[in-house]
């Protein structure tokens, strides 16, 4: 249950955004702004209720009968007193585009009447019937010759003008855009997850041109969608011809290069030399190589290599330099093909996964590496990420040099800009150098992770399963090769937090990462550089491409279960049977009542002949859930209408907060395709048709046995197509 925020919660919220600025970010006002911050100060508690009440809305523009809150006595005095004061206002003829869009069709349609009606309209308005674009467009035409300010419409919406000098502060509050006092809402409430107890620290700028540089370039790049191609062509000109703020710091410096690579994107099409322009001012990587690109398409061969070497000779970051390496090879040597592809065609032959595998090749994999006697596991970028995040947790959470500056900033500040190593060295290299074997790396981490698993940061989601790996893999790993790696996520996370091979597989003390490619699948360029990264440091990194036959040694689980009903959400499983099946051979079986906790109706028994009385002492579902998961282990999950059994045994995994995934065969489906022309699909006509034995329809086990029976003569027609292919 939600707690209850007291009445005037988001009065008791501005005053904390306030208290955030005074502390720390008074230096990041300009004068008329530090002036109204003051103003508000001294205003009357029903007048600053007020004028939150109307900057809170999501609309810009409010109307008297949207005002009216039961915590504001006298709405009516507190808005004259606003008034008068100049923090609300009417609609202006400024506003007219931002209005006329928060506009309903029926009040587009009372401006143009009320216009009419003094016989100021030339030409037909729209039908009534008309999308309210249409009305829109028409409106604002008649603004350029009409003052639309005196119209009842107008007069009747107000606006607070200092809504944006509120959105600079809330920027810098939370050192991004987008946010508001609704999510101090969401905290008190429970519902968002903050650092608790981090009190005010530092501001997120040094300098007001510092804010304000930023603040210029997040909005423009939020408002560039907004913007007409005549718009976007307008603000690049400007740019080029430095009419705009020049970028301060490092947040103006990234998102001006953001802004110069939308622009560049967007202008292509429509105004080639403007794009090309922006293409030439953006440090972007992907603005670089779009340069070096084009430039070599016109034929400006030395004006390609020229940049080029200037890449390569001072790379911005590695993804960049590859591609530099790469271009640089393919366009001015002999070389034919790419690093990526070179990569590919080194790795080993593709190992067969059944189809059933098809988007979800590493769960494939980890069962084929089980197979050969290795143990698989998923890994991927979560189990880097946890194990940077133990390993350094004291220094991207509580030293000094990088303190939040509030309880919202759960990004240190040190990574925001890949400045991690620059400003925390000292502290790095001391707890690397504390990691001397295995023995102390697994007492640091473990240590970490009792200390401060579960805590709010938007680095790592906390599994459990994910730091029993890490534990687990933290004994037996090279630690010379960690530590190196470590050392260069520390000196470069933005290139190094993603990208890490799908795999961790372990052969007894033997430690190696798999990235697994399913055909069609690519190697991107990120995985590239951290693959590399990885095998500088000393790992033993493998990329395993895969393909889609039937793996002589894969286990096949053909499932069938009896219930009270159909409805999974409601309805639970009565009995389970399940029959393996490896190599077109029966290899084990397994069967057992359940105890549904609920009555079986009379129908249901008369379908099945299963009884209360039958289930009455079989055990419950949470009793047997690790005999059927042992069971089921590395094997593909078969069942005749299959989503109807995995979904009951899905529904009563959830029931124990667990995950029950597994590749699915349907025999339905498979008949159709392998064994066409069948007069019905249905289990028991096509045990029938087939000459199948099924003794007891509707009883787990007779149904599974049969139905591995089914399985057997398709996977033989399944197995004969694949021969006759290779």
């Amino acid at each position: 249950m939600l707690k209850a925020l007291p009445e005037k919660y988001y009065l008791t919220h501005f005053y904390e955004l306030q208290e955030f600025i005074t502390k720390t970010s008074v230096h990041l006002l300009t004068p008329s702004q530090l002036a109204l911050f003051s103003e508000l100060r001294m205003l009357d508690e029903n007048c600053l209720c007020l004028l939150l009440r109307i900057i809170n809305r999501k609309r810009v523009f409010v109307t008297r009968a949207q005002l009216n809150y039961a915590e504001i006595k006298d709405t009516d005095a507190a808005l004259r007193e606003l008034q008068n004061k100049g923090l609300i206002s009417t609609a202006q003829t400024g506003d007219t585009s931002v209005l006329l869009n928060e506009l309903t069709k029926e009040q587009l349609q009372s401006i143009v009447a009320e216009l009419a009606s003094s016989g100021n309209i030339m030409g037909a308005a729209p039908t009534k019937s008309a999308k309210k674009a249409l009305w829109i467009e028409f409106v604002q035409t008649l603004s350029s010759s009409f003052d639309l300010t005196g119209t009842s419409v107008f007069e009747a919406h107000m606006c607070a003008p200092i809504k944006v000098d509120f959105e600079y502060w809330l920027f810098l509050f939370f050192g991004k855009l987008g946010g508001t006092l609704q999510q101090f809402s969401l905290r008190d409430l429970g519902v968002m997850q903050t650092r608790e107890g981090i009190s005010t620290g530092n501001a997120h700028f040094s300098e007001l041109a510092e804010a304000q540089s930023a603040y210029f370039y997040l909005s423009q790049c939020k408002g560039l969608n907004n913007l007409d191609i005549e718009g976007k062509a307008l603000l690049a000109e400007q740019i080029c011809q430095a009419q705009v703020p020049a970028a301060e710091g490092l947040m103006a410096h990234a998102r001006r290069d953001d802004l110069t690579h939308k622009l560049a994107c967007q202008l292509e099409p429509d105004k080639p030399e403007l794009a090309m322009a922006m293409l030439a001012l953006s440090n972007h990587p992907k603005s670089q190589e779009k340069y070096i690109r084009a430039l070599y398409a016109a034929g400006e061969h030395d004006a390609c290599r020229t940049q080029l070497e200037a890449v390569l000779s001072c790379p911005q970051n590695e993804e960049l330099l590859l591609f530099a390496e790469d271009f640089s090879a393919l366009k001015f040597t002999t070389k034919r093909t790419s690093v990526l592809t070179d990569m590919l065609r080194q790795s080993g032959p593709p190992i067969a996964l059944d189809e059933a595998y098809v988007g979800y090749p590493e769960q494939g994999a980890i069962a084929w590496y089980h197979r050969q006697g290795s143990r698989a596991y998923h890994g991927e970028n979560q189990f880097w990420r946890m194990l940077f995040v133990l390993a350094f947790w004291p220094v991207l959470y509580e030293s000094t040099a990088s303190a939040a500056s509030n309880e919202f900033d759960l990004t240190p500040r040190s990574l925001k800009y890949n400045q991690f190593y620059e400003v925390h060295s000292e502290e790095i290299e001391q707890i690397l150098g504390t990691i001397l074997d295995n023995q102390s790396l697994f007492d640091w981490l473990l240590r970490q992770a009792t200390a401060h698993f579960g805590k709010p940061n938007r680095l790592v989601f906390w599994h459990r399963s994910t730091l029993d790996l890490v534990l687990m893999v933290a004994q037996i790993i090279p630690v010379t090769a960690l530590k190196t790696h470590l050392l260069a996520m520390c000196k470069d996370f933005k290139m190094l937090r993603d990208g890490y091979p799908d795999l961790i597989c372990i052969n007894g003390d033997d430690v190696s990462f798999v990235e697994i490619k399913a055909p069609g699948d690519s190697l991107r360029r990120n995985q590239l550089v951290t693959i590399r990264r990885l095998m500088e440091s000393g790992f033993k990194v493998d990329i395993q491409q895969v393909c889609w036959q039937i793996a002589p040694q894969q286990a096949y689980v053909v499932i069938d279960v009896e219930t009270t009903g159909g409805k999974k959400e409601f309805d639970r499983i009565t009995e389970i049977a399940m029959v393996k099946v490896v190599d077109g051979q029966v290899v084990d079986q397994w069967q057992s009542l359940v105890n549904p906790t609920r009555r079986i109706p009379k129908y249901i028994t008369e379908l099945t002949g299963i009884s209360n009385e039958m289930v009455a002492n079989a055990p419950y579902f949470s009793d047997l859930a690790k005999q059927v998961d042992d069971f089921m282990q590395d094997a593909i999950f078969v069942a005749h209408n299959v989503n109807f059994d995995m979904g009951f045994i899905k529904a009563e995994f959830a029931r124990l907060e667990q995950s029950f995934q597994k590749p699915k065969l349907c025999t339905v489906q498979q008949a159709r395709k392998w064994l066409p022309g069948l007069k019905s699909y249905a289990l028991n006509k096509v045990c029938a048709e087939l000459g199948i034995s099924l003794t007891q329809h509707h009883r787990a086990m007779a149904d599974a046995q049969a139905t591995a029976e089914l399985f057997i003569m398709i996977n033989a027609q399944r197995l004969a197509q694949q021969q006759q292919s290779s």
